[in-house]
C-alpha cells in the first residue's frame, strides 16, 4: 500500500510539474486588451509566431492598443529590405516597425481596428480610424485592407493603399518592373499605389505627410474591434 501511495504521489507531482511549465504560457494573451490601463512593453503569444514583445498603449485612444509602427523623431532607417520588414525592426523607445508577419498573424485572429495618431509640424494633432484592418499573408504580399474610415482628420489618405501589396526596394510587388519603384524613390517600405499622398514610413526629410499636412510624429495602433471606449486625441 505504501508503494502505491508513493507511485500516486509521484504521478501527482509529475502532473503539477507539467502544469507549472505550461500554465504560464497559456496565460500569455494574444492582444494588449488584458493589460487594460497598464501601458508599456508586454509579451504576447501568437500562433505561428510564438512569444514576442509589443508596446501597449492606453493613453492615446483608450486601453488595449498594440503599437505596430512609431515615428517620434528618431534616427531609425526605414529603408529596409523585405526580410527586415517581415521580421520587424527598431526600438520601442524610439522609431520602430513591429513586423509584417506579426501584424498578419495578429489581425488574422479576429477583427481589428486601426488607429493612427498624427502630430503635424505645427503641433496640431489628428487621428484617423479604420474599423476592419488586416493584412494578408506573405504569399499574397501582405496586402492591406482597412474597413470604414472616420477621425478628426478630413482626408482618408490611407485609402489609396487599400488592397495594395507591401513593397520594399528588393521586392517584386511594385508592378512597374525594374525601371520604377516607389520604394526606391521614397527610401522606405509601404503599401504603395501612388508614390506620394500618404507614406508613414518615409524619411523625415522626404515628405512625411498626410496629403498636404506635414508631420513630425506618427503612431499606428491596432486592437480587437468591439471596444466601446471613447477615442480621443
Amino acid at each position: 500500500m505504501l508503494i502505491k501511495k508513493n507511485k500516486d504521489n509521484q504521478l501527482c507531482q509529475a502532473v503539477v510539474n507539467t502544469l507549472n511549465k505550461t500554465l504560464p504560457n497559456t496565460l500569455i494573451p494574444s492582444s494588449c486588451s488584458p493589460f487594460g490601463d497598464s501601458p508599456g512593453v508586454h509579451q504576447l503569444n501568437i500562433s505561428g509566431v510564438g512569444f514576442f514583445d509589443v508596446l501597449c498603449d492606453s493613453q492615446l485612444a483608450g486601453p488595449g492598443w498594440i503599437v505596430i509602427q512609431q515615428r517620434v523623431g528618431g534616427n531609425e532607417d526605414f529603408n529596409r529590405d523585405w526580410a527586415t520588414y517581415r521580421n520587424g525592426f527598431g526600438s520601442f523607445e524610439s522609431d520602430f516597425f513591429l513586423g509584417l508577419e506579426k501584424i498578419h498573424r495578429i489581425t488574422s485572429l479576429q477583427r481589428y481596428e486601426l488607429y493612427i495618431h498624427l502630430v503635424a509640424v505645427n503641433g496640431r494633432t489628428y487621428n484617423a480610424r479604420y474599423d476592419d484592418f488586416k493584412i494578408s499573408d506573405e504569399d499574397n504580399g501582405y496586402a492591406m485592407s482597412l474597413g470604414k474610415f472616420n477621425g478628426t482628420i478630413i482626408d482618408d489618405a490611407m485609402r489609396d493603399s487599400e488592397n495594395m501589396k507591401f513593397e520594399t526596394s528588393d521586392s517584386e510587388n511594385d508592378g512597374f518592373g525594374d525601371y520604377y519603384s516607389c520604394a526606391d524613390i521614397n527610401k522606405s517600405g509601404w503599401w504603395y499605389n501612388f508614390c506620394i499622398n500618404c507614406n508613414l514610413n518615409v524619411p523625415y526629410w522626404q515628405n512625411l505627410s498626410w496629403y498636404s499636412i506635414d508631420l513630425k510624429e506618427v503612431k499606428m495602433l491596432i486592437r480587437p474591434k468591439g471596444s466601446d471606449e471613447e477615442v480621443s486625441n
